[in-house]
């Protein structure tokens, strides 16, 4: 990726300045060997056996881009250093001293310029039995070696039986493993965050960065992981049915997030001299902060017709999904204490992790051929998102709390509503090598809601009455999340999209 940033300006440059700047880029290759083998035997019911071996090369880079893409310059036109005088800092109409490096977007510094690379050798085997006609078990094996992260081990074991030919029972366990990216390990840029409707020049630093050594961010280490499965499928032939039904587990321990943001006001002056030399006012880190926990089911049912010259298959899927944060969190020694750690992981970032995204989703497909013609039609379903695009003034862990007699009175995140998407697409095979789709996806253009509506609504005005009581205002007022309605959608929730309807036509030629 190479970062070209257009119609912008570095503030601190003399009119007129340049509003096109080379920002730099990131790259990264993954090159990979591989070597498998598979036989199977006659042996009980049938055996399979497979085993194998790989080699991964992976590297990380990032390029620096154009100085006045990065400085921070003074009236002269010189870098700024620790050592120039405030009277050589350029200055708004207000006195306030301008910002350097291409608005928005800063471009990566030399400092930030960064060449890493890993290998890893792998071997495994795996084992599939069937114990007899309607038992199957099965058992694999893993070991791997990273050239910065030592070498694991991991399993997994399976079952299925068949109770009967149309119904079976099936389970599994497996341990996981998973060393940080060299991304997540090596990243790091200044950059311009919204937080509640304001603007932030955030530096994103590397773990073995100085002003993460100053802080006592400790290395990353690898995630480790058990998961379980349970679950059955089932079949009526008479009505063309078919069923699968699983639930799973999946723990996950010593899990890599992104920290929320150390301001630099609050660090020491050498602390802060780093902070100055990256352009930044405050700071985040990659850090194995917290252990997961996530549970769920997923159910499909399948339905197959004919009818004359016509087939229509139908198939509908729920998934029902939960994560959550468990145990304490895992924070340096030093940002333990006070409220640096809910800076570590505060409530906004746990409605990252649990909320931002659909824990709820449904989806009815349905695909009909008849003769040259195939009509696709699908309804998703994607259920309520919370947006955590407020502040914890306070790191109290409740979003701009009001403190009455001592208690704080929670705001309340904004919620989005679940909605149905349709995607529908006719075909016509013109010939056995040519065919014609037209079709549109989300064809009722559907948008998420509003980032200011109904649901959006605080309380921020409660008080107490004579006997003690907190008492709410009868209509709460709007949050305004769309710094000054530049940002009508979220910019913070994954649920369907943003772009409304899309219309389309494909021919395909198959030679």
């Amino acid at each position: 990726f190479d970062y070209t940033i257009k119609n912008t300006a570095n503030a601190s440059m003399p009119f007129p300045s340049k509003r096109e700047f080379n920002a730099g880029g990131l790259g990264f290759s993954q090159n990979t060997v591989n070597l498998d083998f598979t036989r199977k035997y006659d042996y009980l019911a049938g055996l399979n056996l497979a085993f194998g071996g790989e080699y991964r090369y992976e590297n990380y880079q990032i390029s620096a881009g154009e100085e006045s893409s990065w400085a921070l310059y003074d009236i002269n036109g010189n870098v700024q250093t620790a050592t120039t005088a405030n009277n050589l800092m350029p200055t708004t109409f207000f006195g306030a001293v301008r910002p350097g490096g291409a608005q928005v977007f800063p471009g990566f510094r030399p400092a930030n310029a960064t060449d890493k690379n890993r290998s890893s050798v792998a071997a495994y085997v795996d084992t599939e039995l069937d114990i007899t006609a309607k038992w199957l078990v099965s058992a694999a094996l893993r070991f791997e070696n990273y050239s910065d992260f030592g070498s694991t081990f991991n399993y997994k074991i399976a079952s299925r039986y068949k109770v009967t030919d149309n119904f079976a029972l099936r389970a599994a366990h497996a341990t996981g493993f998973r060393a940080p990216s060299l991304a997540q390990l090596y990243f790091q840029a200044t950059g311009t965050q919204f937080v509640g409707g304001d603007q932030f020049e955030v530096g994103t630093f590397s773990n073995d960065s100085q002003l993460a050594g100053k802080l006592g961010i400790p290395q990353l280490k690898q995630e480790v992981s058990q998961s379980f499965s349970a679950g059955f499928t089932a079949k009526i032939p008479k009505a063309n049915l078919s069923f699968t039904v699983d639930g799973f587990y999946i723990s996950i321990d010593d899990r890599v997030v992104l920290t929320d943001q150390f301001q630099r006001g609050a660090q020491t002056p050498d602390v802060q001299a780093i902070f100055t030399a990256a352009g930044a006012n405050a700071a985040t880190f990659f850090s194995n902060a917290i252990d997961t926990r996530t549970s769920g089911i997923e159910a499909v049912i399948s339905h197959k017709a004919t009818i004359g010259k016509a087939t229509l298959n139908s198939d509908f899927a729920i998934t029902q999904i939960k994560t959550e944060r468990v145990g304490e969190i895992k924070a340096s020694p030093l940002l333990a204490s006070g409220n640096n750690l809910n800076i570590y992981f505060s409530e906004r970032s746990r409605v990252f992790l649990e909320e931002a995204v659909p824990r709820f989703k449904a989806s009815l497909n349905n695909s009909l051929s008849i003769g040259k013609f195939n009509v696709y039609l699908r309804n998703v379903y994607f259920g309520e998102v919370t947006d955590p695009n407020a502040t914890d003034v306070d790191n109290n862990g409740f979003v701009d709390a009001t403190i009455i007699n001592g208690r704080a009175i929670e705001t309340e995140f904004p919620v989005f509503g679940g909605n149905i998407v349709t995607d529908l697409s006719v075909g016509y095979k013109v010939n056995k090598n040519i065919k014609l789709t037209i079709g549109a996806n989300n064809l009722f253009d559907i948008y998420p809601d509003l980032n200011i509506g109904p649901k959006i609504a605080r309380r921020p005005n409660a008080a107490l009455s004579s006997t003690g009581e907190i008492v709410y205002p009868a209509t709460p007022a709007r949050i305004d999340l769309t710094s000054n309605d530049q940002f009508v959608y979220s910019r913070n929730v994954s649920q369907f999209g943003q772009n409304g309807r899309f219309l389309f036509a494909r021919l395909n030629f198959n030679f």
